[in-house]
């Protein structure tokens, strides 16, 4: 199992510069998904975190601007407009591929490998998409559903019987649980892409009101949800 955490991260380089006016600490409350990395965690998964902020490299945008929608926001793998939907930072065209030569190649070819070495392993590989979300709708974002949990899928590469066993753990536990909402699909390397159906991957959405108080710390419930999403990891580490 493969745990891909792209945007747990507040790590910038000293060359990112903002806007005039711009709070960067409100950039990372709103934006970044607070410590998934933790909140992920099963000791018989790999761990795959990018150790940059999203508002550098966005991992989990396609790499041209022209396949990917949201870059028409200013969201694309460089991001120039900030959560508020102001002018973050000027991205040159020389600097926005010397983020994409070095650590948004480097972060995929990772990920294709770990794919290759579970395919070789196991002869199948799970994908667990790990993310979070804000309770309170962003102005980029198309869907004003919040619910506690999103489960993100694919045709291809999600199964029926992995969407059912997260979706039924995460009812048990009397948490709400929509499918594709607010936020749609789950990540697989292109090279696999609906090629290889021994290449599965679920993303997991986790609503930040479960797990975060309002300073944006974690809160009482961090150790409940911690291992309520460890029961998920070990139970669909079976279904591989």
């Amino acid at each position: 199992m493969i745990l891909h955490i792209p945007h747990s991260s507040t790590v910038l380089p000293n060359t990112f510069k903002v806007s005039e006016g711009i709070s960067l600490q409100k950039e990372f409350q709103r934006m970044t998904d607070c410590f998934t990395d933790e909140l992920f965690d099963y000791n018989k998964a790999t761990k795959l975190v990018f150790p940059y902020s999203r508002l550098y490299c966005d991992v989990e945008r396609f790499r041209d601007d022209n396949d990917e929608a949201m870059s028409k926001k200013g969201m694309g793998v460089c991001y120039t407009t900030s959560s508020f939907g102001t002018k973050l930072r000027e991205v040159s065209e020389e600097e926005k591929e010397f983020i994409k030569s070095t650590h948004y190649d480097a972060h995929h070819k990772q990920f294709e490998a770990l794919v290759e070495e579970e395919l070789k392993e196991r002869g199948s590989a799970l994908i667990v998409d790990c993310h979070s979300f804000s309770n309170d709708v962003l102005p980029h974002e198309e869907s004003n559903v919040r619910p506690d949990i999103c489960i993100g899928t694919d045709d291809f590469h999600t199964p029926v019987d992995l969407i059912v066993t997260v979706s039924d753990i995460f009812k048990e536990a009397g948490l709400n649980v929509v499918i594709n909402q607010p936020f749609a699909g789950t990540i697989v390397p292109l090279k696999f892409y609906g090629k290889d159906k021994r290449v599965k991957s679920i993303m997991i959405e986790v609503n930040r009101k479960l797990y975060v108080n309002e300073k944006f710390e974690k809160s009482e419930k961090f150790n409940d949800v911690q291992n309520l999403i460890g029961n998920v990891l070990k139970k669909i580490k079976k279904l591989e």
